[in-house]
């Protein structure tokens, strides 16, 4: 699903982000990606959704040698990626229905099957009552609702979910992880979650890919325990 083979990323301000970066992560996997600021979290993101290009070495998602794709490739290839920010990015002048609505119409679905879908995934994430409100009218955990049922409206293949729960306090984002996890085992969408919340990790074991100034230097089982991050 997800391999990266020797990569290594330097930009051109002189700057090495990643260092010989090897992994694997299977389909159906939902997996951490944590480490302090600077540590190459960003960077192996922008790889993975065809922001960047590796320096060295190969990174391959849903079998697509990434690095290689044309320029006027990256759009299509990016159908297979959802991706959920931490600041929510919803459109303020649309309505929940009109927010998920606009990532299917970008990529010419019909009109049934848009409002067939978007009804789903607003059901998927409990906002059937939503559709008519602005993502003002909303609190911060609604608004990250309507963020993910957009990242998963065309059924990504992978869901990076980059600091869902950063803005949002304890209980909501338990909420936040539960649905992360509901769409994980329904669908079996495999999700990247980077986060700085080592609570959030302990309490909701996955596997926890651990970088630190560029390099991997932990991939822990579900039974591993983060104890901090320098």
């Amino acid at each position: 699903m997800i391999e990266c083979n020797h990569v290594y990323k330097k930009y051109k301000n002189g700057t090495n982000a990643l260092f010989d970066i090897n992994l694997k992560i299977d389909q159906g996997e939902f997996v951490y990606i944590i480490g302090p600021t600077g540590s190459g979290k960003s960077t192996l993101i922008k790889l993975l959704d065809g922001e960047e290009i590796p320096t060295k070495g190969e990174v391959r998602v849903v079998g697509i040698d990434v690095g290689k794709l044309r320029h006027s490739k990256v759009p299509i290839y990016r159908r297979n990626i959802g991706v959920v920010f931490q600041d929510f990015r919803l459109l303020e002048s649309k309505t929940v229905f009109e927010n998920i609505a606009y990532a299917l119409e970008v990529i010419d679905m019909k009109k049934a099957m848009i409002r067939r879908r978007v009804r789903e995934v607003m059901n998927l994430v409990g906002l059937d009552d939503k559709g008519n409100s602005f993502p003002s009218q909303l609190s911060g955990g609604q608004q990250q609702r309507v963020a993910i049922a957009r990242a998963i409206a065309n059924r990504p293949k992978v869901l990076i979910a980059d600091e869902p729960t950063g803005n949002l306090d304890p209980s909501m984002s338990d909420e936040i992880m539960a649905l992360l996890e509901k769409i994980n085992r329904e669908y079996g969408t495999t999700i990247l979650m980077v986060t700085h919340d080592l609570t959030l990790v302990n309490k909701h074991r996955k596997r926890t890919i651990v970088l630190e100034h560029g390099h991997v230097t932990e991939d822990l089982s579900k039974g591993g325990y983060v104890q901090h991050v320098r």
